[in-house]
């Protein structure tokens, strides 16, 4: 029974008409089905991280993924269970090399090194304090806490509508999760595992939290005006300021006096080009803006504040501001592959800006920018949408989500490195949890 679990039942993905069978075929290992797994379901497994399981040789071992000091969580849309993986050397527990696939050099991954969650994990938020790990489960609309010591899904809360993200508060206690079809931001209390409160506001998609935790901003669907709720008010509502054009993320400097809020501008509808917004938290005023080619996603690393986004047409853009002069460093836009740039990693110098949307034809989602000559690398092949990225601490290593499967990047040459891993299902998200 155990080989029909390890048969190849290969499920075609399809990414704006394109078939992408071969990378498939290749690399991600499937279950026969779920009827198959059922009836040999002791020899496939599907227990947490602390119980004894079978290996694929055989053996019935204790699960030993919960003394691991440098695990990475990688959500499974088709399992709804979490991958663990030793990010210090891309193993898992039960690697067994007698299991290695010789024609492409990935691991088969015994399907047991999971924590069992939902019915369709996607995407993931590490705690501050790191002692927990929310899990969104689209198909039920429901966040999971799982306790990160125990590898246990402690306690499953159900939102009234779809989510796109969430933010932990800065002790760790409190999970935003914004959900615009119900027209309000869900406040889940950590301890109580329950919804405490609802702050409405309409059509709300994203939000950003000022570093201690008191000022929440949010941005909704269409709208030229910025949301700030002062979370420390005896009577908190959310406050509207004009002045900015289809807002969607901001990044808050290391005080909590500044932020650095997007513009998509008219890329999304908006009247005025892409932009970064430099917004006075106390005053509650514009200082001053930066126009840039495309803003939809961002990282703040020290002074440099990275923007991406995508306008239509065969390029996305990146552009470099210096935030303690909020002048662009970028004489013009970097170019970088086509799509809805919304991810985006650093690591060893080389700037990873991921796409959900993309041709995927001559190259892929994924595109990298080297940060000390602000040049966009030669473009990488198409391996499908990117949802999850991870720099991995103390590496020259980038774990990148496409198309469903885990790629393992050499940051030294944008490469994959010849080690790779192959886990059943279709992957979505990755976070690092030992920091």
């Amino acid at each position: 029974m155990r080989l029909l679990c390890y048969n190849s039942f290969f499920q075609q993905h399809t990414y704006h008409g394109k078939e992408l069978r071969g990378r498939v075929l290749n690399r991600v290992i499937a279950l026969v089905g779920a009827a198959v797994c059922l009836l040999a379901i002791a020899s496939c497994g599907g227990s947490n991280g602390n119980t004894s399981v079978t290996t694929p040789n055989g053996n019935t071992v204790n699960n030993p993924s919960g003394t691991l000091k440098n695990r990475a969580y990688i959500s499974n849309q088709y399992s709804g269970n979490l991958q663990i993986v030793d990010s210090a050397n891309d193993t898992t527990a039960f690697y067994n090399s007698s299991n290695t696939n010789t024609s492409t050099t990935n691991q088969i991954v015994d399907l047991s090194v999971n924590i069992a969650v939902g019915v369709s994990s996607t995407f993931l938020a590490r705690s501050p304090s790191g002692a927990m790990t929310a899990v969104y489960d689209p198909s039920s609309l429901t966040v999971s806490f799982v306790d990160n010591s125990t590898q246990v899904d402690n306690a499953t809360i159900t939102l009234p509508a779809w989510a796109a993200m969430e933010v932990f508060s800065p002790d760790s206690n409190t999970l935003y999760v914004p959900t615009g079809n119900a027209n309000a931001i869900q406040v889940i209390s950590v301890t109580n595992s329950a919804i405490s409160t609802t702050y409405n506001l309409y059509s709300v998609r994203w939000i950003a939290l000022n570093p201690a935790g008191t000022v929440l901003l949010a941005f909704a669907d269409n709208f030229d005006s910025m949301y700030l709720l002062n979370l420390s008010a005896t009577t908190i509502t959310p406050v509207a300021i004009p002045g900015f054009s289809r807002p969607v993320n901001a990044f808050f400097s290391a005080d909590g006096n500044t932020a650095y809020v997007l513009n998509c501008g008219n890329q999304c509808g908006g009247s005025a080009p892409p932009s970064v917004a430099e917004f006075n938290v106390t005053a509650q005023t514009i200082t001053t803006t930066v126009q840039v080619g495309g803003a939809t996603v961002g990282l703040l690393n020290s002074n440099n504040l990275y923007v991406a986004g995508y306008g239509g047409g065969a390029n996305g853009t990146v552009d470099f501001i210096d935030v303690s002069t909020m002048t662009r460093t970028t004489a013009n836009s970097i170019l970088i592959n086509d799509g809805q740039q919304w991810k985006m990693g650093l690591n060893n110098g080389k700037l990873y800006i991921g796409a959900k949307t993309c041709q995927n034809t001559v190259t892929g989602c994924l595109s990298v920018v080297n940060v000390s000559t602000q040049t966009a690398d030669a473009p990488l092949p198409p391996r499908g949408p990117v949802t999850g990225m991870q720099s991995i601490p103390n590496r020259s290593t980038m774990y990148v989500i496409e198309g469903g499967v885990l790629d393992i990047y050499d940051t030294t040459t944008d490469q994959l490195q010849p080690l790779q891993l192959s886990f059943r299902g279709a992957l979505y998200d990755v976070v690092q949890i030992d920091q």
